[in-house]
């Protein structure tokens, strides 16, 4: 059997809480992650361990048997962390880490706040950038490490997968009626809807670009009626109205589900993008920076 901590942390969460939602929150990861973690879970065990009806989950005979022993699992790894913990050497400093502008604005806030209440001696500057500034930052010594959407180029630098990003066509149920866009966009809808964009620098942009090459669009032929320099300001103009815009799914959860926007489908183009941590191929990290990496990719599921 090949299953792992992180899922007996899902299930253990879901059976604690009778949801994904509350579950998801108190493991610090998304919602699809956890499910992934649990659907892996079934497979390796050969059972299913929980029902799902609607937004209702309860666990299956099996499913209660198995979190009986996941909680005492649970409880023995934090026993031991405890026992050895006294061993550590003590973790302090200030850190300066690069993000792009998806992860540092929507993800990393939350995973850094669980990481400072397990070492408050460790102060971590951050500085948010599109995925060019973080290599450069990374490159030039600025930044000990960065969380890129873009794996890096340069061969002084070094990229490993951190976690998956979907992009998807969204737009405010205003601008949906009154262009009219249908509920699926063919390639000849795209060349009519006002789209806004990200700068030239951005890896949500490289990705859509990208995509819509492997597509055959020439990404310049579409009608690009505002470029922007933030995620942020992306999603205002959608918000308003000014027009359609590819966003990452995680940027974009609040306002789908109260409908300020909608995700328009798109079936003839997939826009997948990674973010990935970058570091220097001749640099080492110094310890508080090392222990927050280490954080870092043990908490990105």
């Amino acid at each position: 059997m090949s299953f792992d901590l992180r899922q007996i942390r899902a299930l253990s969460a879901v059976a604690k809480y009778g949801g994904f939602s509350k579950a998801s929150r108190e493991v610090e990861i998304s919602q699809p992650t956890l499910s992934t973690h649990i659907r892996n879970l079934e497979k390796d065990l050969g059972v299913r361990l929980l029902d799902r009806t609607g937004r209702t989950v309860t666990l299956t005979p099996a499913g209660a048997v198995f979190v009986d022993y996941a909680d005492r699992i649970l409880s023995l790894c934090q026993e031991a962390s405890q026992a050895v913990s006294t061993f550590m050497e003590e973790i302090r400093g200030e850190v300066a880490i690069a993000s792009s502008t998806v992860p540092g604005e929507y993800l990393l806030p939350r995973l850094l706040t669980f990481f400072s209440r397990r070492f408050p001696e460790v102060r971590v500057k951050l500085a948010v950038g599109d995925s060019q500034a973080v290599m450069e930052r990374v490159q030039s010594g600025s930044a000990a490490f960065g969380l890129a959407g873009t794996e890096a180029s340069h061969p002084s630098l070094h990229s490993d997968l951190f976690r998956e990003d979907r992009i998807i066509l969204v737009a405010a149920p205003d601008l949906i009626k009154k262009e009219p866009i249908p509920p699926l966009v063919e390639k000849e809808d795209l060349q009519r809807i006002p789209l806004i964009r990200r700068e030239s620098g951005s890896g949500t942009q490289m990705a859509v670009e990208a995509a819509l090459r492997d597509s055959n669009i020439k990404p310049e032929s579409l009608p690009w009626i505002a470029t922007l320099g933030s995620t942020r300001s992306v999603l205002e103009g959608s918000l308003t109205g000014m027009g359609a815009a590819f966003l990452s799914g995680m940027t974009v959860e609040k306002e789908m589900e109260s409908g300020e926007l909608m995700e328009l489908q798109v079936p003839w183009l997939e826009v997948k993008r990674g973010f990935f941590i970058v570091t220097h191929r001749s640099r080492s990290l110094p310890p508080a920076a090392q222990c927050l990496l280490e954080n870092l990719t043990g908490s990105s599921g």
